[in-house]
């Protein structure tokens, strides 16, 4: 009985030991769709039989994760959540949560209970902060137009990232041509309804105004996750030279246009000018032809005698 007392003794110094352990929150990270690790962080160093011990995990609504009651596994108390998504590694005291999900993060408390003569004491809790992570992924560029990429016009473009989680912190372009120039983007956000992941996209309408020969654009995403930098495939956007008018074809077009003008002047102050002048000149060739040939002239000596009868019937009146 003396010894049992003692042993209660001891354990009562251990917990007020890890006192202090209470007020202080670790933080667990794990990747979306991935396993996390959760630590109790319990070191049995007064050699207690796990049959007098009850350790479980409880999230921050009381749900039960997982409970080894004296040595055994027991789901009585586990949420409908979290069956079948759980493994625990003894030797480690650390319970491994399959396919974590957004809503998993949250706070979550380790427990241990120890099985006294006088009921259930707890002699250890740990609490720590689950956040989950999800990667976006790599940046990509779209056109939104067909335009030229010459001085005058305003091309446009979009970046955008996908399947990512916390929200990310900036994103931004960098567009070089003889010098570079960062253009801090505005963040559009969808998140999904169900897997609770971030979308995100942005816009950049640049303008072109100087001459030169190519034009790189990038497009660089800040998020909170491990890879804090994600940086899209640079486009490379070849610029259309500008032409000038060239002075050897600019002089002879400016002399036949004057010469058309003169052409046209002198035809508008003609007043007998014809208007098919083409035409008129083969109505006078035909004419001329028919003077030439002998049926005309058969023809008037024909009509003579006609003429003369008319000429005696007047002279008789």
């Amino acid at each position: 009985m003396v010894t049992m007392d003692c042993k209660i003794l001891g354990l009562l110094v251990f917990m007020i030991m890890f006192s202090g352990g209470i007020a202080t929150k670790l933080e667990v990270g794990a990747f979306f769709n991935k396993t996390a690790d959760l630590p109790c962080g319990f070191k049995n160093t007064q050699a207690i039989s796990p049959e007098d011990l009850v350790i479980f995990w409880q999230g921050a609504k009381d749900d039960v994760l997982y409970e080894l009651y004296r040595g055994k596994e027991k789901q009585n108390h586990v949420h409908p959540s979290y069956i079948n998504r759980t493994k625990f590694t003894q030797t480690t005291l650390i319970l491994h949560l399959l396919n974590v999900q957004i809503v998993d993060q949250g706070t979550y408390t380790c427990f241990v209970q120890y099985l006294s003569p006088k009921g259930l004491v707890i002699i250890h809790q740990l609490p720590f902060l689950l956040s989950v992570l999800a990667p976006f992924s790599r940046p990509e560029i779209t056109r939104l137009d067909n335009k030229t990429a010459e001085i005058g016009n305003v091309l446009n473009f979009s970046c955008s990232s996908k399947q990512g989680y916390p929200k990310p912190q900036k994103i931004y372009w960098v567009v070089e041509t003889k010098n570079s120039t960062m253009y801090l983007g505005e963040i559009h956000l969808s998140q999904d309804d169900t897997s609770q992941l971030y979308n995100v996209t942005t816009a950049l309408s640049l303008p072109i105004t100087d001459s030169t020969i190519w034009i790189n654009i990038t497009c660089f995403l800040q998020t909170q996750g491990p890879e804090e930098l994600l940086t899209s495939e640079t486009l490379l956007i070849k610029m259309k030279p500008y032409e000038e008018p060239d002075s050897n074809f600019l002089i002879p077009g400016l002399v036949t246009a004057f010469v058309i003008t003169v052409v046209l002047l002198i035809v508008l102050r003609v007043p007998h000018w014809k208007k098919c002048p083409h035409l008129c000149g083969k109505r006078e060739a035909t004419r001329v032809k028919a003077e030439d040939t002998d049926h005309p002239k058969e023809r008037d000596e024909a009509l003579e005698p006609a003429n003369h009868q008319m000429r005696e019937k007047k002279e008789d009146r």
